[in-house]
């Protein structure tokens, strides 16, 4: 196992995330009330019920998103081998990587896109300790992917919740 090179990294945070959940389904719950509150009649049964399905979902949403906020928001290891990248405990081989994305600038947030996917999944995605980890990181992911000829990619990416 020479040439491995082992980093602590963290996940990114999803409170952004669950803000922008919790504020949908305040305005669905606030579109239910007004319409149970302003119409009786039984013609706004279909319209009622998509608004309570859709304020239920976001419901499910924000409680998977503060599970993960204290559970799985830690510090992990990342290892970079020859023919793999090791995050914490799940192993990805260069050839099942379709594409690195890297999302800003000053706290940039790395995915790494299996080719199954159409989204990075949440636990290939990290974000770095320190700026000193991030250069040394950066560095060496981006050589590692040079050589394994994948993509990294500097733009926006959704990721798998």
């Amino acid at each position: 196992m020479d040439n491995t090179e082992v980093y602590r990294v963290r996940r990114p945070s999803l409170i952004p995330l669950l803000v922008y959940i919790s504020l949908l389904m305040g305005i669905q719950l606030f579109q239910i009330y007004n319409l149970n509150y302003r119409y009786t009649s039984s013609d706004n049964l279909v319209l009622s019920c998509l608004l309570y399905g859709q304020a239920i979902l976001c419901f499910i949403v924000a409680i998977v998103l503060v599970y993960r906020i204290f559970t799985i928001r830690r510090v992990v290891e990342i290892q970079i081998q020859p023919e793999s990248i090791l995050i914490e405990d799940l192993g990805i081989e260069a050839e099942r990587i379709n594409d690195i994305y890297i999302k800003g600038y000053f706290s940039p947030v790395v995915g790494i896109r299996p080719k199954v996917n159409k989204f990075a999944p949440y636990k290939l995605c990290f974000n770095f300790l320190s700026q000193k980890d991030e250069d040394e990181i950066m560095k060496q992911l981006k050589a590692w992917a040079e050589r394994n000829q994948i993509k990294v990619t500097h733009k926006n990416f959704s990721r798998w919740l």
